[in-house]
């Protein structure tokens, strides 16, 4: 865990107008007050890159306090499917500065999720043709079905998919059979398209993700 960071980020939730903080936890986690009703939470701060693992998240949950919900700084860090899975395992939440604020909101931090990532978690969830649904990273997922072989499927913030939105979500995310794009404005472009197809892979809209789950293949 990283001093500078946790300094950083309470630093950033005292700018807030909704939020205060009250001091630290022995383990040096934020003791983070909704300013409107008094709700009051932890919040543990991370300072990794690249990938945080299980092993990253496992220490945060081994004292007497335990954060409700873990934030890494820079944002853009990937969340493993591992960490995840314990992270939710021990009733807390995970996500970035910006996650604060919205998980305060809920007024039970640790059952915080992202609204986006949540509303492809539970569409592909409740496929007909689908059994389960685990997370490989924060935004892509593995839809094990009924028919057919088990699915990885990537989220991606992109308005008009192209080409090189296809080949940096390969770069950072590794192997996916389908990448999609998280808002359903905008288009794919026919350059995606190919390059997707270059990688044995599809570029698809939600709706197209929902008719692919039912396919053999």
């Amino acid at each position: 865990m990283s001093q500078n960071a946790t300094d950083w980020v309470g630093q950033k939730l005292e700018e807030s107008s909704d939020l205060e903080i009250d001091g630290r936890t022995p383990e040096d986690f934020l003791i983070v007050r909704q300013s409107m009703d008094g709700y009051t939470f932890l919040v543990a701060v991370l300072s990794l890159k690249d990938v945080i693992r299980r092993s990253d998240v496992m220490a945060l949950f081994a004292g007497t306090n335990k954060p409700q919900l873990i934030v890494n700084v820079p944002s853009n860090t990937l969340w493993s499917g591992d960490a995840i899975h314990y992270i939710h395992g021990e009733s807390a939440a995970f996500g970035s500065l910006g996650d604060v604020s919205r998980a305060a909101s809920t007024g039970d931090a640790g059952s915080y999720r992202d609204k986006n990532m949540g509303f492809f978690i539970n569409a592909m969830q409740q496929h007909t043709n689908v059994i389960d649904v685990s997370y490989v990273y924060d935004s892509v997922f593995e839809a094990d079905r009924m028919t057919g072989p088990s699915l990885t499927v990537a989220v991606i913030e992109a308005y008009n998919m192209s080409a090189e939105d296809v080949r940096n979500a390969r770069a950072r995310l590794g192997h996916f059979d389908v990448v999609v794009k998280s808002t359903s404005y905008g288009s794919i472009t026919s350059q995606a398209e190919a390059a997707a197809k270059s990688m044995g892979a599809e570029a698809l809209k939600f709706g197209d993700l929902m008719g692919r789950l039912s396919k053999k293949k």
